[in-house]
């Protein structure tokens, strides 16, 4: 009887350390999954930035996002401080952000300033009117003195801010320098891609479409059967909006040109990997390792 108690112990033990196995491997393949897909993008990155991209794929494609639209109080604070919508400049420091502050001070207004009084008297004028000793000829010298320090204050802060918009073939001759295998799809023209099309790049076939409006499930799925039929690797679609490929299954990238709010580097969802272009003056790029991980990211000029 202890025997058979004896020999039924072990076998639950033994049940619960398979289990436990069992557990940890899932674990472990959860981890990998998710940590090593993190270290090859990263690796991506490292490799574009020192120059070594021999295997990879870019592909590029223009901004068709407006440039986010700032309040008049932002755009004087990022004025003053000489910062611009991606952020301070380059090299510029806290006592040249003083400076330009202080010339803004010596001025005797700043922009908001400027554009309130110019349908008023400043308030100095108006002393010199209580007593009778202000005259429109001095109200006009004021009035274009300051006209002159705003655009002076403009020229010196706006104009250092202000960046040449990145061409698509500006980062294609990036990427090609690098030695990456590189391609453009023209995301301003969707009705380009409307009838599909296959692209052999490198060692890779893409088929690329589009779809502009609500579509069939049924549409979607013979694209998408054309395309394996002819052995792509990668299928891209390009669309304002990627409610449109919901349900969808076999879609490798989908660039969207509306803005879906997704981060900046891609979303992978269902297997799928969603993009948003970026802004008109910026260019987007996927990348693609020699490994197959997709990863994106936004170029600008510097």
């Amino acid at each position: 009887m202890a025997f058979t108690m004896s020999v039924i112990s072990r076998e639950k033990i033994a049940l619960v350390v398979f289990a436990g196995l069992i557990v940890l491997s899932l674990l472990g393949f959860g981890w990998y999954l998710l940590a090593g897909h993190s270290w090859n993008v990263a690796a991506s990155n490292i490799d574009d930035t020192f120059g070594s991209m021999e295997g990879y794929t870019a592909i590029v494609y223009p901004g068709t996002k407006p440039p986010a639209e700032k309040t008049a109080d932002a755009a004087d604070s990022e004025s003053l401080v000489g910062s611009n919508a991606a952020g301070a400049l380059p090299g510029k420091t806290g006592a040249s952000e003083s400076a330009g502050s202080g010339a803004a001070s010596a001025s005797g207004t700043g922009v908001a300033g400027t554009a309130a009084g110019a349908g008023s008297t400043p308030l100095g004028d108006e002393a010199d009117a209580e007593d009778g000793s202000g005259t429109p000829e001095g109200t006009a010298a004021s009035s274009d003195g300051d006209e002159q320090a705003a655009a002076s204050k403009e020229g010196t802060l706006g104009s250092s801010s202000k960046k040449e918009p990145l061409t698509v073939d500006e980062a294609k001759e990036n990427y090609e320098s690098k030695n990456a295998t590189v391609f453009a799809l023209d995301t301003a023209d969707l009705e380009r891609y409307s009838e599909g099309t296959i692209l052999k790049k490198g060692g890779h076939r893409f088929g690329v479409f589009s779809v502009t409006g609500p579509v069939s499930s049924i549409v979607l799925d013979k694209q998408i059967a054309y395309f394996k039929r002819h052995k792509v690797d990668f299928i891209v679609a390009i669309t304002p909006d990627k409610s449109y490929f919901e349900g969808a299954s076999g879609l490798d990238i989908v660039i969207c040109t509306g803005d879906e709010g997704l981060f900046v580097m891609g979303e992978t969802q269902n297997g799928t990997f969603y993009v948003d272009t970026p802004e008109l003056d910026r260019v987007g790029a996927i990348l693609i390792s020699p490994s197959n991980v997709v990863s994106a990211k936004v170029l600008e000029s510097s």
